[in-house]
C-alpha cells in the first residue's frame, strides 16, 4: 500500500492544478483542462511510481 499513495497522490495533485489554472476562453472547461492535465499527470505518475518501487525495493529487509 505504501508504494501506491504516493503515485495517486502525485496524480491527483497535477489533476488539481490542471483544473485550477485558467486556460483560453474556448478551453475553459473542465473536460479541457482534464484532457489536457492528464498529458502531465500520466508520465508524473510513471515517474513517482518508479521511484517509490526503488525507494521501498532498496530498504525492503530482503
Amino acid at each position: 500500500m505504501k508504494k501506491v499513495v504516493p503515485p495517486l497522490l502525485a496524480y491527483l495533485i497535477v489533476c488539481i492544478v490542471a483544473i485550477i489554472l485558467p486556460a483560453s476562453e474556448g478551453y475553459n472547461t473542465v473536460a479541457w483542462k482534464l484532457l489536457v492535465g492528464q498529458i502531465y499527470a500520466v508520465p508524473i505518475l510513471i515517474i513517482v511510481a518508479l521511484i517509490s518501487f526503488y525507494v521501498n525495493r532498496k530498504t525492503s529487509p530482503n
